[in-house]
This record gives C-alpha cells, structure tokens and sequence, in this order.
C-alpha cells in the first residue's frame, strides 16, 4: 500500500472516532444515561357512548431519559402519551397532555403539553330527499316524482346534523327526462350545502315526470247584439252569467288571450226580452275552461221613449178663494218629459200637463212655493220643471 492511500485510511479512522466521541459527549450525562425522542399517539380514553371528538393533535414528540440498555429494549407500547375527558360536557376544551413512562425511564420533556379539542354529541337523523332538477326551462314544471330509497340517514355531530333543513337529490333536467337516474344526496343547511356530512346510503335513483308549466287567468266574456227589435222597443240591458272566464294554458297559449266573445244575440222583431244558454268555446286546443262550460245570455226589452222640453207653460195657483187676488213670479215655466214612442204623438205646442202652485193654508202676504204638476197625459212622465219654485205675493 503507497503512502497516499495509508494517508486516506488514517483519515477515514479518525473521522469515525471523533464521531463516535461526538456522540458519546451529546448522549451521555453524568449519571451515566442517554437521551432518546419517540413520537406517541395522543388517545383521548373515557369518550362516553353516542359522543366524538376532533382535536388538532394527533401525535406528541417525547424526550425521554434512561440507560442506553432500557432504552434499546424499550417498546413504543410501552409508552402512551392521553388527554382524560372523562365526565366532560360537550364544548371546546384546552387540556394538558399526560404521557406514562415504564418505572426505570423518565420523561424528560414531551412537546406539545396541551391539546385543543371539541367534544360533541353524535346524533342521527332521517331525511326524505327532494328532487331538485337543474337547468329547468321556464315552460316546464315538475309534476310528479319518485326516489328509491325514499329515506336516507345521516350522523355526525350534533350542531352540524340538528342545523340541517333538507336533503337534495339534483340531477340535470335533460338526464332526468330520460329515465331513471342515480344521484348523489346533497345536504343543505341553513347557509347553504354542507360537504362535511354523508347519508347512508349516498345516492339515490330517481325517476321524475315534467309537464308544461301552466297559469290561471279570468277574462271577461262579451257578447253583441243584432238586428233590431219591433217598432216602438230597444234594448235595454244585457246581461251574461257568468261573466267571466277561468282559463289554464301556458303563458304562450294564453298570451293575447284578453276576452271571450260568444253570440251574437239576434234581436229582430222581438218586443220581449231573450233568454239563451250558449256553451263555451276554448280559445285554442291548448287551453283549458276551467269551472261551469255554459253561460246564460238575457236581452232585456224595453218600449222606445223620447224626451221634450215644452218652454212658457203657464202656472196657476190653487188653494186660495180668488186667484186673481194673487200674483205669480214668474209666470211660467220650462218643462221636460218623456214619453213612448209608440203612444199618441204629442202636440208640438201642447203640454200634456198643467203646472201649478197650491196655496192652501197660506197665511202670509208672500211666499216661495214649489211648482207642481198635474193633470198629466197617461203614458208621459214629468223629468224636470225650471224654475222648480216661484214666488206668491196676495194683491192688495
């Protein structure tokens, strides 16, 4: 062996031995004893039944302390590293962390010492999913659905499941139309979906029927009238039971659809008024009469009347011993009637009536009276008389 390579040797020798000294300085106290890091599981014993917990520490790093023969025989089970919750209630907890060392090994310092846990109870609960299609067009509806298993289970921490408001089976509108579909189940809370809980079972097959989505509207029903009735007559009223209209369709169906006509009514030479019942006509094959299909129609008749104004009719005065010892202002008066058309004609400077103050009982010089009529043709009725009063005034 050259030098260089006796060189290397001595090197590699010495090296070694600086490095077991090394380590014999670091792991070795004065009594003789080594040092030696185990992680542990942290167990948390005494979780009552129907309880949980979640905790952010799952291991603990532990330094301990012993001869370098017992920690070489030394067995992870041998060590334990608990948090005691024992009669605990349900709440957020910061509690010590408590490691147990066999009799001949001693802890020298474990990190960390506490551990943040939340106990809860655990709680079940059952839910019947609903059928939530997506994409749904506007002129569709959900009519009818069915979802097997109809009932789903869910556990977990009591706040989380009792928040809970449904469970949701959502599926596209264009796969649901196609026949039976599986879906996954969606739980949803108060705040919207909860991805932290699973049902059992987790998805449902649901099977979904859809239909034209439908509104109600009420719409006025007309009629109209032909023909003209008998000489002497006109119409007088029209009346339609029912006056209105239910119908269903579609918003496309329905949309301009503001009135339904029926009729018409002929009225032609009648002088009595008409009674029909006429059925209902659909406006469209995609609309729907909702209610009674039949509307009863009446055309009430009624005599033909005019009216005429007869202008300076004179007033006389009743009640007194002598008329000619009272005067009358003013002397006349306007009035308007009417009459049947059909009746006697009236003569144009004729008033079919006279007009008159009774002064009966009178006991003053003066007095306003209203002015009445009387003596009225048969047939004609009195609408207006102006003035409506005048003045009396006695003739010294």
């Amino acid at each position: 062996m050259d030098k260089a390579a006796k060189t290397r040797w001595l090197m590699r020798g010495a090296s070694l031995a600086f490095a077991m000294i090394l380590w014999y300085i670091v792991a070795w106290d004065s009594s003789g004893q080594t040092m030696r890091d185990v992680r542990v599981q942290v167990q948390f014993p005494g979780v009552s039944e129907g309880y949980s917990l979640s905790s952010d520490i799952q291991n603990v790093d532990v330094r301990i302390r012993g001869s370098a023969f017992d920690l070489a025989r030394l067995t992870p089970g041998e060590i334990t590293a608990s948090v005691s919750i024992s009669d605990l209630r349900p709440g957020k907890y910061r509690l010590p962390i408590q490691i147990t060392l066999p009799g001949h090994i001693r802890l020298a310092s474990h990190n960390p010492r506490f551990v943040e846990l939340e106990l809860f109870r655990m709680i079940e609960r059952t839910f019947n999913p609903v059928l939530v299609p997506l994409d749904m067009p506007d002129n569709l509806m959900l009519s009818s659905f069915d979802i097997t298993p109809p009932e789903v289970s869910v556990s977990g921490p009591e706040t989380l499941v009792a928040a809970l408001r449904r469970a949701e089976a959502r599926g596209a509108m264009n796969e649901l139309s196609n026949g039976s579909l599986e879906l996954p189940i969606i739980l949803v809370g108060e705040h919207g979906d909860v991805p932290d809980l699973t049902t059992v079972p987790p998805a449902v097959t649901a099977n979904a029927q859809f239909t034209a989505l439908t509104e109600e509207v009420r719409i006025p029903i007309r009629t109209r009238v032909t023909g003209t009735p008998a000489p002497g007559f006109e119409v007088a009223n029209i009346v339609l039971s029912p006056d209105a209209a239910i119908l269903r369709g579609t918003s496309e169906a329905l949309l301009g659809v503001t009135e339904m006509m029926i009729g018409p009514i002929d009225v032609t030479g009648h002088t009595e008024s008409i009674t029909i019942d006429m059925p209902l006509e659909s406006p469209s094959e995609e609309i729907t009469i909702i209610g009674t299909g039949h509307v009863i129609m009446r055309v009430d008749l009624r005599a033909s009347v005019e009216s005429r104004t007869f202008l300076n009719v004179p007033i006389n005065i009743t009640g007194v011993p002598d008329p000619r010892n009272w005067a009358i202002s003013p002397k006349t008066a306007g009035v308007t009637v009417e009459h049947v058309i059909f009746d006697s004609a009236l003569a144009p400077d004729a008033p079919p009536l006279e007009l008159y103050i009774d002064a009966t009982n009178v006991v003053t010089s003066q007095i306003i009276l209203p002015i009445l009529a009387g003596n009225v043709m048969s047939g004609v009725n009195v609408i207006r008389i102006e003035p409506s009063h005048a003045t009396v005034t006695e003739i010294n």
